[in-house]
Formats: structure tokens, sequence, C-alpha cells
């Protein structure tokens, strides 16, 4: 009974948001998604009783569903190949749901919702007629959640909090996330697990790293307690994207201040490393990132290789996909148990889409991704210079290359809001002067 209460309380406010159609639905979805699953291990800790399907872990799905629906209900508001944009993404899921329903039955309105509300985020942000200080501040909640759930994450990891203990038994995640002694465990903060947490956590450092404006009250010791924590998590994959980030950043706008960027990025670094190192654990760390000089003798690599090569032959023997709700938590549905995960494969996002939506499906988001980097392009073409455009840029180039390691289309982070804003129809009134007799002709070309 006390979850179904938590449920309600955390999903009323988000739906009095929604009514009233306010820009904070969007720093509260925020905030539901990175603390919902604490709460839950919580609340599990105190009933005495892990509950795989307890209704908090779903909040944010609910919340992300309000930002959809409110997306949809303003979606005129869209030029024309924005709009075209989202057709593409709606088409592929919607293909990848028809055939997730045959197969898989109920596990695909649970994976097919992690699908609709990361672009709901996006298209939420897109129609919102929020002005500057409103869309640095959702970015800004984003930060504070970051900075909380990192503070959070090192007590986490010196103290090993009973209800997180609990949990890691329940599920049977000794040893993969380390051991349940302080200094010896694979840091998960809030989240759902290490993996997310060090992707949210580095997906909110790229702004802070690139630009002051997106800085909270400290700044760089708010930057450090962020990568620190990433480093706790044992997720190389979080401080690869953070570096992607910041060098991509630069590149892809131009190219200015990109020493700058990449050396303060390996300073910072530098720093946490050498922080660590007087940290119990210090050793079991420095080994595990060692490895990221010679990838080519990690195993854990070698094993992102062979995943590659079951990955072709997945696709290949079923070119039609296996459907939406085939991958990831949307299994536990199907199979009735938390153990159990019915993915068809992990660890790979473009494969994961490509299974998951069939070669039809995938082929429509693939346009859906190519329609969206033109719409960018075009716009920082035209003379549009601003600074959501340009980290939306950053976020695009450096999500295409971290995919082999997740499908970040399925996660709220930061890089939706950006995006969102980047495609909103108030970037069109940032067109330079003398530009804009050509950027009309040039988005219209692009629809047909």
């Amino acid at each position: 009974m006390l979850e179904y209460i938590v449920f309600v309380v955390i999903v009323v406010p988000g739906l009095l948001y929604a009514l009233r159609g306010s820009s904070y639905l969007v720093d509260y979805t925020i905030l539901v998604f990175v603390f919902n699953r604490e709460i839950r291990r919580v609340v599990d800790y105190i009933n005495h009783e892990f509950n795989p399907f307890s209704p908090i872990s779903l909040s944010p799905l609910c919340m992300l569903g309000l930002l959809f629906i409110g997306f949809l209900w303003n979606m005129k508001a869209l030029h024309a190949l924005a709009k075209q944009i989202f057709f593409f993404f709606i088409a592929a899921i919607a293909y990848g749901c028809a055939v997730g329903f045959l197969r898989n039955g109920a596990a695909t309105f649970y994976q097919a919702a992690e699908y609709l509300s990361a672009i709901g985020m996006m298209g939420y942000v897109a129609v919102n007629p929020a002005d500057e200080k409103t869309a640095d501040r959702w970015l800004r909640t984003a930060g504070w959640a970051a900075v909380i759930a990192a503070l959070y994450g090192w007590y986490q990891y010196l103290t090993i909090p009973e209800w997180d203990a609990f949990w890691v038994e329940q599920v049977g995640f000794i040893g993969y996330l380390g051991q349940l002694v302080p200094g010896e465990l694979n840091v998960f903060s809030t989240f759902a697990e290490r993996g997310p947490c060090a992707s949210y956590l580095a997906l909110v450092a790229i702004p802070m790293l690139v630009s002051k404006r997106w800085r909270l009250v400290l700044g760089w010791p708010e930057i450090l307690l962020l990568l620190s924590c990433i480093f706790l998590t044992y997720s190389r994959g979080g401080i690869i994207l953070v570096a992607l980030g910041a060098v991509l950043f630069p590149l892809v706008n131009g190219g200015k201040g990109s020493g700058r960027i990449i050396l303060i990025a390996t300073a910072v670094a530098a720093i946490c490393l050498a922080g660590l190192s007087s940290f119990p654990g210090a050793d079991r760390l420095m080994n595990r990132f060692a490895t990221l000089g010679h990838m080519q003798d990690d195993g854990s690599f070698q094993g992102r290789v062979q995943i590659a090569g079951y990955g072709w032959q997945k696709v290949f023997a079923n070119p039609m996909g296996y459907g939406v709700g085939s991958s990831g938590l949307a299994g536990r549905i199907n199979s009735g148990s938390q153990f159990q995960d019915q993915a068809v494969i992990g660890d790979n996002g473009w494969f994961t889409l490509m299974t998951s939506l069939g070669l039809p499906g995938f082929v429509l988001f693939a346009t859906a991704l190519v329609l969206l980097w033109r719409y960018f392009s075009i716009l920082n073409r035209v003379g549009v210079r601003d600074d959501f455009l340009g980290l939306a840029r950053a976020y695009f180039a450096a999500t295409l290359v971290c995919m082999w390691a997740g499908n970040y289309f399925t996660e709220l982070s930061v890089m939706w809001i950006a995006m969102g804003r980047a495609l909103s129809p108030l970037m069109l009134y940032k067109i330079e002067r003398e530009l804009k007799p050509m950027a009309e002709p040039e988005l219209t070309r692009s629809v047909s």
C-alpha cells in the first residue's frame, strides 16, 4: 500500500503542472527521473520486500507521458521540417510497437513509453514558448539534481546505506556492482544502475564544461564532483562521453575555444584521478581506468566487439525485427521475474534499435536523425548563433559515437532539452538579418 501512496504523491504535482501547461513540468520530470529509484529502494526497505514491479518505477514514465501529450497538443507551432523529424521518429516507434505487440505482448507498452517519453521531452521543450531564462533554468535544475546525486554517490561509496545494500542483494548484483563494503562498491547513486548514473552525470557535466552560462553557484568544484562520481561508478563509458562532448562541442561549432576546452577537460580529469588515489578502493579504481590506454586488450572492449558480431546475426536473421519490448527492462513484464531479461541484445544501442525496430523501423529512425542534423546545420549556416544549438550539435555527434555502448535515445537527459530548444520556432527569430532571404527557401526545400 505504501508504494501506491508514494506513487500518487509523486504523480499528482506533475499532473497539476501539465494541466496548467507549466514550464515547471520539465524541471519536475527531471527530479522524478533522477530520484524515483532511490525513493523506491527506501520504500522496499521499509516494506522488507523487493517488488520488481513497483509502481514507483513507473512515475518518470508517467511524467514523460504528460510531456508527450503536451507536445502533441501544441505540435502545430513547429516549423514543417521539425514536424517531419518527429513524424519519422514516431513512425519508426509505431512500426516497432506493431511488431512488438504480436511478439512481446504487454512488454511492448512499457518500452514504447520509454521511446516516446524521451521524444516527448524534446517535443515539449520545442513547443514551449519559454524565454532564455527559463531554458537555462531547465539545465540548471538538471545540474542541481546531478550534484545531489553525486554527493549521495560519495555517501553510498563510503557507507553503503542499508536500503541500497538490500536492493543489491535482492537483484543479485553483488559482484557486478562490487562488494557491499565501503570503498568496494560500484556507485549507482539514485539511479536504476551504474550505467544510467554515469551517463546522466556525464551529459550534465558537458554543458558545465563548455560554458559558464550553465555552471552552478560554485562552478568548477561542482564539475569536479560530477566527474569524481562518474569515476566511482567504474563506468568508462561515462568518462568517454564527457571527453567526446567537450572535444566535439568546439569542433562542430566552428572550432572556437577548442584548445582551451580540451586542456580544461584533461586537467579536470587528472585532478579527479589524483584526488581519488587517496580514497578507499583506489587501486581497484586505477586499474579499471588504466585500460583506457590500451582498449584493444580490454576484456569489456573485446566483449563489445563480439556483441557487434552477434548483433548483425540477429538483425539479418529477422530483418522485420523482434519488436519494441524485446530488450531492456521491458522483458520483465513477459518473464514475470526481476532476474530474467528477455533482451534480444544489449550493451549496443545501434543493434538494440535495429533488433527492436527492425530494418524498416530503423530506416525511419535513421531518416529522422539525418533530418535532425540537417535542420541543425541549416540553422547554423543561415546565421543562428545560439548556445543551445551548439550544445545540441555536440550532443548529437557525441551520442552517435557512444551508442555502441548504450541506447541513449530511450533515456532522459539534458540532451533532449538542448535538442528540443534547438528545434523551437524561437530559433528562427535568431537568423541573421542579411541571411533571412535564403533561410526559408532552404528550410522549405528540406521538407520536400
